[in-house]
Parts: structure tokens; C-alpha cells; sequence
């Protein structure tokens, strides 16, 4: 009975890790380009990163005189009509692992927010004016393809006016996400088929080979 017991709590805690989501975050305005790592609520920041401090130069370390290393057997080289031909037999039978895979991790990404802003700015109001136009234009032409491409959350795209503004500024936010489950599934599920496909694909490399001697 306490086995069980053990055993449901670590299922429990499992698949609330699983439900954990990690990804990442970033934005640009006026002061530059931002960039952080996400894992649940914790944030860690990336760029711009700090500087390092500059350490001591160390003392040299007193040489110490190394054995002889034993000579290695010399084994006879691979000819490279046999070397194409196994890497192409690996690639034929990995790549549809890594395309299923690749898909699985696209279904499951989420964008959690998704922000674009604009604002045209400029002295003279009809320039100002045709500036905003201009900015509307390209701002919906950005924003249909991205939700279109992805499952947004949180998403909100504007153009604002500032007669004080030198001209065009752009500000953009972007939080990407995926569940820890989701990535340990497709991971161990493409590794399986990988080792599996792998596997297939050594054995009709040692058949050409014993075909060809």
C-alpha cells in the first residue's frame, strides 16, 4: 500500500511538471534589444548582459613532463563513396523523425503575448499624417501573417500619433512558451523511432557492404 502511495505522488508531481511551461522573451525599443529565459514564473535575463569583471592574471604552473602516449594502430580510411553513402542511408532514415518532430514542438509552442506598436511622429502634421497611414499599412501586413502562423494569447497591435517624435518608432514584445510534458513526450517518442530507424538503417549498410565484398 505505501508502495502505491509512493508511486502516485511521484505520477502527481510528474505531471505537474509536466504542465510547467519554459520558453522565452523578448523586446525592443528606444534603449535596445532585451532578451530573457523563462522557466514558470522565474525570468532569468540574457541580453543585454552584465559585464564581466575582469579576473587576476594566474601565475604559470611549473611544467610537468607528460608520459609517452602509446602509437595508435593506424586503421585503413573509409572510402568516401562508402562515407556519402552511409550518411545519405542515416539522413533518409532520420529526417522524417526530426520533420515529425519539428511539427510536434510548432503545434505545441504558444505565444503568450505578442505586441506591436508604432508610433509616427514628425513637426509637419501632413506628413505626420501620411507617415500614420503608411505605418497602419505595414503594421497590418505584419500582424496577419504572425497569427495566422501561430496560437497567440495575448496579442495587441497599435499606431499611435506624437508630434514630438523625431519620426517612426518601433516598440515590439514576444513571449514563446511550451510545456515541459510536450517537450519530454516528442522527445522521448522521436528518440524511440530515431534508435529504431537508426538501427534499420546500420543493418542495410552492413548488407551492401557484405554485397560489395
Amino acid at each position: 500500500m505505501k508502495a502505491l502511495f509512493v508511486l502516485a505522488v511521484v505520477v502527481l508531481v510528474l505531471l505537474l511538471l509536466g504542465q510547467v511551461r519554459v520558453g522565452g522573451r523578448a523586446e525592443f525599443n528606444a534603449e535596445g534589444f532585451f532578451l530573457w529565459i523563462r522557466l514558470g514564473r522565474f525570468h532569468i535575463k540574457l541580453l543585454p548582459a552584465k559585464p564581466k569583471e575582469k579576473k587576476e592574471p594566474q601565475k604559470p604552473k611549473e611544467s610537468r613532463k607528460k608520459k609517452p602516449k602509446k602509437p595508435k594502430k593506424e586503421r585503413p580510411p573509409t572510402p568516401l563513396p562508402e562515407k556519402v553513402g552511409g550518411a545519405l542511408e542515416y539522413a533518409q532514415a532520420l529526417l522524417p523523425v526530426a520533420l515529425e518532430a519539428a511539427k510536434g514542438m510548432w503545434r505545441g509552442l504558444r505565444v503568450d503575448v505578442l505586441e506591436l506598436e508604432l508610433t509616427a511622429g514628425g513637426s509637419d502634421p501632413a506628413d505626420t499624417a501620411m507617415l500614420y497611414g503608411q505605418a497602419n499599412a505595414a503594421l497590418g501586413a505584419l500582424w496577419h501573417p504572425l497569427t495566422k502562423a501561430f496560437h497567440v494569447k495575448d496579442g495587441t497591435a497599435r499606431v499611435k500619433l506624437d508630434f514630438d517624435a523625431p519620426g517612426m518608432t518601433v516598440y515590439g514584445q514576444a513571449a514563446l512558451s511550451i510545456k515541459i510534458g510536450t517537450v519530454v513526450w516528442i522527445g522521448l517518442r522521436a528518440g524511440w523511432k530515431a534508435l529504431f530507424r537508426a538501427l534499420a538503417a546500420r543493418k542495410r549498410l552492413k548488407r551492401k557492404r557484405r554485397k560489395a565484398a
